[in-house]
């Protein structure tokens, strides 16, 4: 099952903070706030231990594509899996604000597991070599 990973706004661990110092339990407190305890009990250690309310600073770039675009990509290869990544961007820098790369698409493709397909060469069956076929099943 996936957790859903909501921060608490920094106005509410304030709120949790002031009405914690001023001689309220948790467990009042975060019925208050409509909190979990492990939440309230959390906000408070983290401001006594490191006297801070807000969140460290994440490293790393943040994502470029939401969960919705990701989506719109699988879904174009899944319809058509003839498609290559370069008419996938193209077609996505189109229709959304943000451009993308046909790395880009690729990533997202190998990530959620779709893998490129291409179509298979068939021989061609002319009209002598398909007599010769039919006489010999016949």
């Amino acid at each position: 099952m996936v957790r859903s990973r909501k921060e608490t706004t920094i106005s509410i661990r304030k709120l949790i903070i002031f009405l914690h110092s001023s001689g309220k339990s948790v467990r009042n407190v975060v019925k208050l706030v409509n909190l979990s305890h492990s939440t309230g009990q959390f906000v408070i250690k983290r401001f006594k231990e490191e006297n801070r309310i807000e969140n460290k600073v994440r490293k790393g770039r943040p994502a470029k594509l939401t969960e919705r675009d990701q989506r719109f990509i699988i879904r174009k290869f899944v319809k058509n899996p003839s498609l290559s990544a370069l008419e996938v961007s193209a077609e996505f820098n189109e229709k959304f604000s943000t451009t993308i790369s046909p790395e880009t698409v690729r990533r997202v493709l190998r990530a959620a597991g779709v893998n490129g397909r291409s179509a298979r060469r068939k021989f061609f069956v002319g009209t002598k070599k398909r007599k010769l076929m039919l006489s010999f099943a016949k």
